[in-house]
């Protein structure tokens, strides 16, 4: 079975040679590689043109910067195998992650999802923490939070052909696999891999970047919404192409100012926690801002006073 790997990358430079030398270290080697370049700034492309001799490899250079999403939708239209995953630009697996994947398309015919336990690494590849099961095993209906990490799922394309691409409201945020998944395993069961078979690089020093986009801020209301609408009446407004009510109850969250100086305080602790100490001031400033009666937010501004100042 042939396996079509998707990776998109932006300003990958840093990490992407590691993450294409785990796939051409792979054990299973019937597989292509297709890298989209959302049009990079730094030494990306000269990097993976490198590996361009090897005919599995494919790079598609986007002229313009579409958004992740987009570019993951561009990719994986050109896929060609019967089976598609992902690997992220930053982030590496096993030798033999693909091998154990297909093994259980060849072993379940019925299975149309395997996902597979993963690693959190930092910037130099060590393991950071991984979370351990007894046993593999079959997640039968949706849930919240599933225990594999998004880009590690392996499934056959006729799940593209059934559910369509993956959903561009959330370009410019996040959660466009966590409701994806959630879509597909409302029909189909994933079949889970104990083992960690996908390693998801945290950098230390950065934090989801909300000054750009504060819908990254409710993006997690986004998601809870919808998983509600499903499982009350198995569809939502995303999928009945209903996204001007998505919108409006993304309005209705902007305007409840208590929520979103929480929000501003949460991110602002983890600056805090990154030592991000600029950020974490323009976060909590913002969250006063919108309530002067959160109390969370003064204990968090003394905490950021104290590990700044007097640490």
């Amino acid at each position: 079975m042939k396996v079509s790997i998707m990776m998109c990358a932006y300003n990958a430079a840093l990490y992407i040679e590691e993450a294409i030398e785990s796939i051409i270290a792979q054990t299973y080697t019937n597989w292509e590689l297709i890298i989209g370049d959302d049009h990079s700034t730094d030494n990306t492309i000269a990097l993976v043109t490198k590996y361009l001799g090897d005919k599995r490899i494919k790079l598609v250079s986007h002229s313009t910067n579409l958004g992740y999403i987009r570019n993951k939708n561009a990719i994986f239209a050109l896929a060609t195998g019967e089976l598609l995953t992902q690997l992220d630009a930053d982030d590496t697996c096993p030798t033999d992650r693909i091998e154990k994947q297909v093994a259980i398309f060849e072993a379940h015919p019925e299975i149309q999802i395997c996902s597979t336990n993963y690693s959190t690494i930092d910037t130099l590849g060590q393991v950071l923490e991984t979370v351990n099961y007894t046993g593999d095993f079959i997640i039968e209906k949706p849930m919240r939070p599933y225990p594999f990490w998004y880009p590690g799922m392996m499934f056959r394309k006729e799940i593209i052909e059934e559910f369509g691409l993956f959903s561009e409201y959330f370009n410019g945020i996040y959660g466009d696999d966590n409701y994806y998944s959630y879509r597909v395993n409302s029909k189909y069961p994933i079949y889970f891999i104990k083992e960690p078979l996908y390693y998801y690089r945290v950098h230390p020093a950065s934090m989801t970047n909300v000054h750009d986009n504060p819908r990254k801020l409710i993006a997690d209301d986004i998601l809870k919404e919808l998983f509600t609408q499903r499982k009350a009446t198995g569809t939502d407004w995303l999928e009945k192409n209903e996204a001007d009510k998505m919108k409006a109850y993304e309005a209705g969250l902007f305007k409840d100012n208590n929520l979103m100086a929480e929000k501003y305080r949460i991110v602002a602790a983890k600056a805090i926690d990154n030592k991000n100490w600029e950020e974490a001031k323009t976060f909590l400033k913002r969250s006063i801002k919108l309530s002067l009666i959160n109390k969370s937010t003064y204990a968090t501004l003394a905490y950021y006073l104290r590990y700044r100042y007097l640490k």
